[in-house]
């Protein structure tokens, strides 16, 4: 399993749209462009509000007991059930951590490859 490094980047609307527009020119003239992988967020506090430190410490108990369904998980963490299955949803949305695929009502493992979080904050 690939160890990875997840990249969150805040950067304004205003200026996610300007290199949208860029992405559309070069498109236009047959440019390659090169993918960019990482988080995008308008501001620190969305980034604080994502990444909540009850949310890191879910990832973190992930990563080191890996749980095989989120109820396991809720178990190990102390917590209730539907406030751990909020952050698991808000952390797979992230990419943070992968949930398998089950039927309904069978156990879903949680595992993780990330490693660490790297915030940029472009001046």
């Amino acid at each position: 399993m690939a160890l990875k490094t997840i990249r969150v980047r805040i950067k304004s609307v205003d200026d996610a749209l300007d290199d949208a527009i860029g992405v559309m020119r070069a498109i236009q003239a047959k440019k390659k462009m090169r993918k960019q992988k990482g988080e995008y967020f308008e501001s620190l506090e969305a980034v604080r509000a994502a990444l909540t430190e009850t949310r890191l410490a879910l990832l973190r108990l992930i990563r080191k007991r890996k749980p095989k369904s989120v109820a396991e998980l809720a178990r190990i963490a102390k917590r209730d059930f539907k406030a751990v299955y909020r952050d698991v949803e808000a952390l797979r949305d992230l990419g943070l951590i992968q949930v398998a695929d089950r039927r309904r009502g069978a156990s879903s493992p949680l595992r993780s490859t990330t490693t660490e979080i790297v915030l940029r904050i472009a001046v």
